[in-house]
C-alpha cells in the first residue's frame, strides 16, 4: 500500500526538478517518468489529468517547500534585514548547489504556459501570492506595517526572481549578493509617511 503514495511524490519531485531546467513545455511525460523510474501505467493511475495535473502538483510542492523556508528564516531572524538577506542567501546557496541549472520552476511554468491552462495559470498566482503572503507576515513580525509592508513584500519576491534568473546567465551569485544589499535597503531605511499619514 506505501508503494502508490511515495511512486506519486516521487513523480511529483521529478517533474518540479525537470521544470526548473528545462521548462514545462520542455519537459515531456517521457520525461517525468524516467526520471521518477515509474511505469506509464501510475502516471496515468495518480494523474489521470495528465502532465497538466502533474504540473499543478508540482507547483504546489515546490511552493511549499520555499514558503517553509521563507517562513523559517523569520523564526531565525532577529531583524527584517537578517530576514530577508536569509531568504536571499537561501536561494543563492540552493542555484549554487544546482550548478546554476536550475530555476524557479513556478515562472517557468507560468511563461511557459501564460493564457493556455487556466489550472496552471491559478496555482502559479497562488504560489507567488503565497510567497508574497509569507514575506508580509515575516516583515509585519519585525513591526512593519500597512500597504508599505505588501508593496515592500512585492519588490522583494521580484529581486529574487531576476536575481535567480541573472544568477543563472551569467552563472554567477554577483546578482544575488546585489539583491541581498537591494532587500535590506528596503527596510533599513526608515519609511517616510505620507502627507496624507501626517494629516490621519
Amino acid at each position: 500500500m506505501a508503494k502508490g503514495p511515495d511512486s506519486r511524490e516521487k513523480t511529483i519531485r521529478a517533474a518540479a526538478k525537470l521544470f526548473r531546467q528545462q521548462g514545462y513545455h520542455g519537459t515531456g511525460l517521457q520525461d517525468i517518468l524516467k526520471a521518477a523510474g515509474s511505469p506509464r501505467g501510475s502516471l496515468y493511475f495518480h494523474f489521470p489529468g495528465g502532465k497538466e495535473e502533474i504540473g499543478v502538483a508540482a507547483i504546489a510542492l515546490y511552493a511549499e517547500a520555499v514558503r517553509a523556508m521563507m517562513a523559517a528564516a523569520a523564526e531565525a531572524s532577529e531583524t527584517a534585514g537578517r530576514f530577508l538577506a536569509l531568504i536571499v542567501q537561501n536561494m543563492a546557496a540552493d542555484a549554487e548547489r544546482a550548478d546554476y541549472k536550475e530555476g524557479c520552476p513556478i515562472a517557468a511554468v507560468a511563461l511557459d504556459t501564460l493564457g493556455q491552462s487556466p489550472a496552471l495559470g491559478g496555482a502559479t498566482r497562488t504560489a507567488f501570492q503565497t510567497w508574497e503572503l509569507e514575506i508580509k507576515r515575516g516583515l509585519e513580525r519585525f513591526g512593519m506595517k500597512g500597504k508599505h509592508t505588501e508593496a515592500v513584500a512585492t519588490a522583494v519576491l521580484s529581486q529574487l526572481e531576476g536575481a535567480l534568473l541573472l544568477a543563472r546567465t551569467y552563472r554567477s551569485l554577483e546578482p544575488f549578493r546585489h539583491a541581498e544589499t537591494a532587500v535590506k535597503g528596503m527596510v533599513d531605511v526608515p519609511h517616510r509617511p505620507s502627507r496624507r499619514e501626517h494629516r490621519a
